[in-house]
């Protein structure tokens, strides 16, 4: 199954789908996976990624790592991770203001309907 162009990704996919359980009551939690497929965070994360990317689900939330089990489940991943785009895009509102900013000095610009 490929799941994401970088090798190393494909490499370790396999055996992260191997750990991980259907439902949120078999979550794994980030250590005892990392323990179990013996990759370091950074490539566990970026395998899980392309994983994803790939196109299999795979929930993470307070209590781990798992692979849906239900309608519910799902629905609430799609919570988790809509507010945390929501939040990131936010965030990102004061970076876009001081980009204007630098790009159009001097320049009395509007944003979301006030001046900067």
């Amino acid at each position: 199954m490929s799941h994401d162009n970088d090798p190393a990704t494909n490499r370790h996919a396999d055996h992260v789908l191997q750990c991980l359980q259907y439902g949120r009551d078999n979550a794994i939690v980030g250590r005892d996976l990392r323990a179990k497929t013996g990759l370091p965070d950074r490539v566990l994360r970026k395998t899980l990624e392309g994983i994803r990317r790939g196109g299999q689900v795979v929930i993470s939330d307070t209590v781990g790592y798992y692979l849906p089990g239900s309608l519910e489940e799902v629905q609430g991943y799609i919570r988790q991770e809509e507010a945390r785009a929501r939040s990131t895009f936010f965030t990102l509102q004061s970076a876009r203001q001081l980009e204007a900013k630098m790009k159009y000095p001097g320049e009395q610009l509007t944003w979301g309907g006030g001046e900067m």
